[in-house]
């Protein structure tokens, strides 16, 4: 008996975890504005910065747009 409602305890949790992953929370994906970009020593350094890593380390970020957002 124990173990049937412990089976069905963890089933509805492992379903409600899943389910929540999807659905949207609400969060606001949107950038604020630019308002000082770093000293670079060299407009090289600047293009490789731009492309290599600001999509993740800037206000630039390309967040993947949810679905029911679009």
């Amino acid at each position: 008996m124990i173990k049937r409602i412990a089976k069905w305890v963890g089933l509805v949790l492992v379903i409600g975890l899943v389910a929540i992953q999807l659905v949207p929370y609400g969060r606001n994906h949107t950038n604020p504005a630019v308002s000082v970009e770093p000293a670079r020593d060299s407009e090289t350094t600047r293009t490789l910065a731009a492309t290599a890593c600001a999509d993740c380390h800037s206000n630039h970020t390309d967040s993947p747009t949810p679905i029911a957002r679009r």
